[in-house]
């Protein structure tokens, strides 16, 4: 028995024929699993690495796997029958993605950036999360949070307008992507999503975030460096800009990348001993 996986463009660490592995057995090119006295979970993980706009995922292939993400980006998408698309989530390193997958006809998981991901077998997983209740309780919190980013996605569409949503989607952005305090007190953000995958997020256009990028600009808010790269030259005006005001704070929920029990054993680079995947 094979687990298919519909990942376009993956390479694992050693050898790309990993991506068809026999379901309970560990094959030549997947990671090697750390076998000692303190690590009871004996199963098969599989590291691999995804090119920017590689599938993870898809209604027809969810609930196979269970996935990592150690590092990147991934967001999970919908077409419309007019070919529209809509980004719906996005998922940040440290995340399990895809144990309660609800993805319906049209819908998918795809890689943003460069991404590292731990593959491993749902019935394993759900075995270890039966014996281990600090996994347990750090998965249930993420779903939380995951929650959360979609409450905030949906209410910012239908209250905010567009510059608003782009201005809260910067000041949020400073929790997850690489940024940068500079001694002046400014910061340089480097922004990890395209133009066309900032305004499907947002529900707008490419051209009307270049509008408002460049008003921003103008206004003495950042500096944009290139287009993937703004300095925040007054991060209380921006935050004034999103019409959250005073009341930003509990929009970060959901937003933060955390460190936990699941990183120990599937984070990349881990020096915990119980690590599965290296």
């Amino acid at each position: 028995m094979y687990s298919q996986i519909n990942v376009e463009g993956a390479k694992t660490r050693q050898e790309a024929r990993t991506i068809d592995a026999p379901v309970g057995a560990m094959s030549a090119g997947g990671a090697a699993l750390r076998r000692n006295a303190r690590t009871s979970f004996d199963w098969p993980v599989h590291s691999l690495t995804l090119k920017p706009g590689a599938q993870v995922s898809t209604a027809e292939s969810a609930g196979r796997s269970v996935w990592f993400l150690q590092s990147g980006l991934l967001r999970t998408q919908r077409h419309s029958y007019d070919g529209k698309r809509q980004i719906l989530s996005l998922s940040l390193p440290g995340e399990i993605v895809g144990y309660e997958s609800h993805l319906r006809d049209g819908m998918s998981v795809e890689a943003v950036t460069p991404c590292t991901l731990c593959r491993i077998d749902k019935r394993d997983f759900e075995a270890m999360l039966k014996d281990d209740q600090a996994s347990r309780g750090d998965l249930m919190r993420q779903q939380q949070q995951q929650l959360d980013r979609l409450l905030w996605l949906t209410w910012s569409i239908a209250v905010l307008r567009p510059d608003e949503r782009f201005s809260t989607l910067l000041v949020l952005a400073s929790r997850f992507m690489p940024y940068q305090a500079q001694p002046d007190g400014t910061g340089i953000l480097s922004m990890q999503l395209p133009r066309l995958d900032i305004a499907d997020l947002l529900g707008t256009t490419a051209e009307t975030i270049s509008r408002i990028v460049h008003r921003l600009s103008e206004s003495g808010v950042i500096e944009i460096i290139d287009p993937a790269h703004f300095r925040i030259l007054d991060m209380k005006r921006l935050i004034a800009s999103t019409r959250l005001g005073g009341s930003f704070e509990p929009y970060h929920n959901g937003w933060n990348i955390e460190k936990n029990r699941l990183n120990l054993l599937f984070g990349q680079g881990s020096k915990s001993r119980e690590a599965l995947c290296a």
